[in-house]
C-alpha cells in the first residue's frame, strides 16, 4: 500500500465514529487531486496536495479536547504537530513534512496564499463546505469571485452552484477533439487508420 492510501486509513482510524468528517477530508482530496492535476502540478507537489488534503483538518480532534470547540484558527494552532507526527510516523520524508504542516496551520488563512499547493487546498476545502454548509448561492458566488484563481477550482464551483453561468462554446465538440489531436502529436501517438 502506497504511503498515501496508509494516510488515508491511518485518517480513518484518527475519525473512527466520525463518517462526517471522514467523508470531509475524503471529498476534499478528491477535489485537491483533480484540480491538481487539471493544473498540471508537478509530481511531488501533487503528493504534497494529495497528504495534505487529507490531514488538513487533523487540528479539529485536538482543539475539541483542549478547548472545547474547533474553529478555523484552532484548527490551524492545532493542527500541524499533530499532522507532523502522524506523517512521521508513516514515513513520510522531512520536506514534505514540513510543507504539509505548513499547509494544515494555514488551511484557514486566505490571504498570502504562498503555491499552488496552498491555493489549491483552499479550493478544494471550500467547494466541500459549500455544499456541507449549504451556504446560499450569492455568497458563494462572492467567495469564488474573492479566493479561487485556478481554471479548474473556478470551472468546478461553477459548474456545481450556479451552472447557469456556465456557458459551453457553440465549438466545444471541435475544440475538444483538436485538444485531443495535439495531445496526441504532442506524445508521438501516431494512430494508423
Amino acid at each position: 500500500m502506497s504511503r498515501l492510501n496508509n494516510l488515508c486509513s491511518r485518517m480513518i482510524e484518527f475519525y473512527r465514529d466520525d463518517p462526517a468528517r471522514i467523508q470531509h477530508f475524503i471529498k476534499v482530496h478528491s477535489f485537491a487531486k483533480l484540480i491538481g492535476e487539471e493544473e498540471h502540478l508537478d509530481e511531488k507537489l501533487l503528493y504534497i496536495l494529495e497528504a495534505a488534503a487529507y490531514v488538513h483538518d487533523i487540528g479539529i480532534r485536538p482543539a475539541e479536547a483542549k478547548f472545547g470547540r474547533c474553529d478555523g484558527k484552532l484548527q490551524e494552532q492545532e493542527g500541524p504537530a499533530e499532522a507532523e507526527k502522524m506523517l512521521k510516523s508513516l514515513g513520510f520524508e522531512q520536506d514534505v513534512i514540513e510543507r504539509v504542516s505548513y499547509l494544515v496551520g494555514h488551511h484557514h488563512t486566505y490571504t498570502d496564499i504562498d503555491g499552488m499547493d496552498y491555493q489549491i487546498l483552499v479550493e478544494a476545502d471550500f467547494l466541500v463546505n459549500y455544499f456541507e454548509d449549504h451556504l446560499e448561492t450569492e455568497s458563494i458566488k462572492k467567495s469564488v469571485k474573492k479566493i479561487f484563481k485556478t481554471e479548474t477550482g473556478i470551472r468546478i464551483a461553477t459548474e456545481m452552484f450556479f451552472p447557469e453561468e456556465f456557458q459551453m462554446s457553440d465549438t466545444w465538440a471541435q475544440d475538444g477533439l483538436q485538444e485531443l489531436d495535439d495531445f496526441i502529436e504532442a506524445q508521438g501517438i501516431y494512430i494508423r487508420q
